[in-house]
């Protein structure tokens, strides 16, 4: 075990030292207006070259600071949570491969090069989702990797599509085909599991939670986002970006109203996770693309930070992850129950924490954009429902009832877990304020009369009082809220679409073109059909031979009778 530790150990220094690495790099392109571009070429055919390429601009070196922070870190509390682990090797193996199939990812300008780190990110993430090797973990691999497997084959059409333009480089494209954007924008929707690829984001909480705190908050689930945000140039006054819009305002919404019904504490956080994806599609489809990736980047500095928090109550609950018997973590653990609470008020957007600069940008661009009244209204709705859903998380894990265990044996003197929390929880506090300088030097001004400023506050206190009202119910509200429960635990038929019904159409479908076709009408005119004549005629052939034979040979025996 010591051995495992040391390797998590220098794995972490390794991704601090690229991380600060990233950082100096980020801020003399941010500064001197730079940006380093590398191209080789691997095969020239007929004008058409295939090349691999890096570009380190603003974007991706921000990103790349981002992600070798958090996964540093992450590393870090690896060597908590998979202590007595009888795989750490294969973990932190398989965890090193994903986050370097990001790190190709962002830096990618080109289609072919951003396959490699697009597949790699699909291929590691199902080796994670199933490290525990049980049932549950197999079925939510399944579903993980063949959802994810439609945005592959959308990625492969979209890089055959493009192949008129000689070049896949999209960043030198002065314009791109409307066939090639729609399914650059599928391959995003299933990657970042916006309606109707929902499913399989809760499902991937089958894996270990220092995955799930990489996976959901700047990884795998953010490529599809990243992917959206290097296309936005094309994207932007087309009707994909309509496209974009719906699906993002849906998402949003359905996330956040299952997240309010559900018990499973990862999946809260999961749900949470794809509720904010959906705001960051909502935001690009509106053309405010640069205001997408700055949530992006502040969305993974508190979601990890959550993540690492959830983990150790799940820890200290024996593996479980039910939240109703996470009670007296503040009695217990009072730091991590104060980096809990301030990291959920972060996902709430609280005044001048990480999520406030973004959300509040979002939310009024929304607000005074062209929009109707229902669309403002569910994107208003949905805001509610992420403070109802960080309530009903806050009230179940920090209240004074404990629902398990007589004796509370947790504590927070891990000096790993502690710095490695520690660390990005400075950053959901203090990140939002520097890196709204950085990233948003153009700034976004929107004019909002009187009214429309308490919007979302008005939302906000009727969400906290809904939810206080559930939480404490009464014999009406019970039955109400057993409907709601029954609808929503099972995510609008989502997973049922996904797993049975949409499948079972195409199967049944395949099985009744087999039976008819390839085993009935096809079989009987093809090579079935075709094998009696044939088989007849050499039949007919071989007899006529054997007469002809016969007959000469009965000549040649006539002829020697005479002779002789």
């Amino acid at each position: 075990m010591k051995y495992s530790n040391l390797m998590f150990k220098l794995f972490m220094i390794m991704l601090i030292i690229m991380s600060f690495f990233f950082s100096v790099m980020f801020l003399e392109s941010v500064f001197f207006d730079k940006a380093i571009f590398i191209e080789w070429e691997i095969l020239n055919l007929n004008c058409t070259s295939v090349v691999m390429s890096m570009i380190f601009d603003w974007m991706s070196l921000s990103f790349l600071m981002v992600v070798t922070l958090i996964s540093s870190m992450i590393m870090g509390y690896s060597i908590y949570y998979m202590d007595g682990d009888k795989n750490p090797k294969r973990f932190v193996f398989i965890l090193l491969m994903f986050i370097f199939s990001m790190m190709f990812l962002i830096i990618s300008p080109n289609l072919i090069s951003l396959l490699l780190g697009w597949d790699g990110l699909g291929l590691t993430s199902y080796a994670l989702v199933i490290f525990y090797q049980n049932e549950s973990s197999c079925n939510s691999g399944m579903i993980t990797i063949l959802s994810n497997r439609v945005g592959d084959s959308a990625l492969l059409v979209g890089i055959g599509l493009m192949f008129y333009k000689s070049s896949w480089n999209f960043f030198m494209c002065d314009s791109l085909d409307l066939m090639v954007l729609f399914f650059i924008v599928l391959a995003a929707m299933t990657k970042s599991a916006q309606i109707p690829f929902s499913a399989w984001l809760p499902a991937a909480m089958a894996a270990p939670t220092p995955v799930s705190a990489l996976v959901h908050s700047s990884t795998l689930v953010t490529a599809g986002v990243y992917l959206l945000i290097r296309f936005s140039f094309f994207i932007d006054g087309s009707y994909l970006s309509s496209v974009c819009f719906f699906v993002g305002v849906l998402t949003m919404f359905m996330a956040g109203w299952v997240a309010n019904f559900e018990n499973d504490f990862k999946k809260v956080i999961a749900l949470s996770t794809l509720s904010q994806l959906g705001l960051m599609f909502m935001i690009i489809g509106l053309c405010q693309s640069q205001l997408a990736y700055f949530h992006l980047v502040m969305h993974a500095l508190f979601k990890s930070t959550l993540f690492m928090c959830a983990g150790f109550v799940i820890h200290n609950m024996k593996g479980s992850q039910d939240g109703r018997y996470s009670g007296i973590f503040n009695f217990g653990s009072p730091v991590l129950g104060i980096l809990f609470s301030v990291t959920n008020l972060a996902l709430c957007g609280f005044p001048f924490l990480a999520g406030f600069y973004s959300k509040d940008l979002i939310l009024e661009n929304s607000i005074t954009s062209e929009l109707g009244v229902f669309m403002i209204l569910m994107i208003i709705l949905s805001t509610g429902l992420t403070v109802s859903y960080s309530l009903r998380v806050f009230f179940f894990s920090i209240s004074n009832k404990s629902k398990t265990f007589s004796v509370n044996f947790s504590s927070d003197f891990s000096f790993v877990l502690m710095m490695s929390t520690f660390i990005l929880f400075m950053m959901s506090i203090s990140g939002g304020f520097f890196f709204s300088w950085l990233m948003m030097w153009k700034g976004v001004v929107s004019e909002m009369w009187g009214m429309e400023k308490f919007y979302i506050l008005f939302i906000i206190f009727f969400a906290l009082f809904c939810m206080i009202n559930f939480l404490t119910s009464n014999f009406l509200l019970a039955k109400i809220k057993g409907i709601f429960f029954w609808f929503s635990n099972i995510m609008m038929f989502l997973p049922l679409n996904s797993t049975f019904y949409f499948p079972f159409f195409f199967l049944k479908w395949g099985g009744q073109i087999n039976k008819d076709l390839d085993k009935g009408w096809l079989e009987y005119y093809g090579p079935l059909g075709l094998s009696s004549p044939v088989r007849s005629l050499s039949d007919f052939l071989q007899k006529s031979q054997l007469v002809i034979f016969l007959t000469q040979y009965i000549l040649i025996l006539f002829l020697l009778f005479f002779l002789m």
